[in-house]
């Protein structure tokens, strides 16, 4: 797995296929390997490149406890576009990992050609619309917070996982599994944080001057469904998809349907 130094944390990422560069970010508790079937899916036409973020997959954590950012993440990845390629890529960003591919778009402007939000973790817009649905919003990331400093991961993972992949998922997973996700708690705890400390605002969202595809899923939660409304509201000539029967998992749920839409807005882009 080829891999990099960024700022003395060994990080690592994987690579499919060949053509023009397509960078895809994971979602929370996942990895670049996420994108595996959707990657070689694409690779006769195009050059995947999927890292491990900081604190997740065979990436290391972020040294100092509490300080993990996103913009430290878009840091990171401009960093393994660089090793890759001399051109702007165009950036797919599921769930935490849009919020990284917004952070991205925003710190370095010359390395996105365009951008697909699936679903992107922006609850500061919910704040800042006042939306009744901005405490829900970020629950779950207090919850998993809590129950990391109190010494129960489990129930943490539980409640995470459980919330992202339908009720019973902690429960259905091996014993090997669990015992993994526990091993990285104090990682997704600086996640989590990282999550309740980005400022991305609709300010932000406006100067995405790049073309954008917004994606949601029609069984997703309702703050993750209002998140995409307001960006989407925010974010002048976006397209706006829905999936029909996905939840917020979508890119691991439905992939031939994600598939689609990546390839149509890379078609659109090109046609520009």
């Amino acid at each position: 797995m080829p891999e990099i130094d960024f700022r003395k944390v060994r990080a690592t990422y994987q690579s499919w296929g060949e053509g023009p560069p397509l960078l895809l970010l994971h979602s929370g508790g996942g990895s670049g390997a996420q994108w595996s079937r959707i990657a070689k899916t694409l690779a006769p036409e195009r050059l995947s490149i999927a890292p491990d973020l900081l604190g997740f997959g065979a990436t290391g954590s972020w040294p100092e406890a509490g300080a993990l950012t996103h913009d430290l993440q878009a840091d990171l990845v401009a960093q393994v576009i660089a090793a890759n390629t001399d051109r702007p890529v165009d950036v797919v960003g599921h769930s935490y990992g849009g919020a990284t591919a917004v952070r991205l778009a925003m710190n370095h402007r010359d390395w996105v050609r365009s951008l697909v939000l699936i679903e992107p973790i922006l609850a500061n817009l919910l704040r800042e619309a006042d939306d009744v649905l901005f405490p829900e919003s970020i629950a779950v990331a207090k919850e998993f917070i809590a129950s990391v400093e109190q010494g129960k991961p489990a129930l943490g993972w539980e409640i995470f996982l459980d919330s992202r992949n339908g009720p019973g998922t902690w429960a259905r997973i091996s014993d090997e599994q669990r015992g993994q996700f526990v091993a990285r708690a104090d990682s997704a705890r600086d996640a989590f944080l990282s999550n309740l400390a980005n400022v991305t605002s609709f300010a932000d969202c406006r100067s995405l001057d790049v073309p954008m595809t917004i994606v949601c899923g029609a069984k997703t939660s309702a703050p993750d469904r209002r998140t995409t409304e307001l960006l989407k509201d925010c974010a002048d000539g976006a397209t706006y998809v829905v999936i029909e029967g996905a939840g917020h998992m979508s890119p691991l749920t439905h992939t031939a349907d994600v598939t689609s839409i990546i390839r149509e807005h890379l078609q659109r882009v090109d046609a520009v």
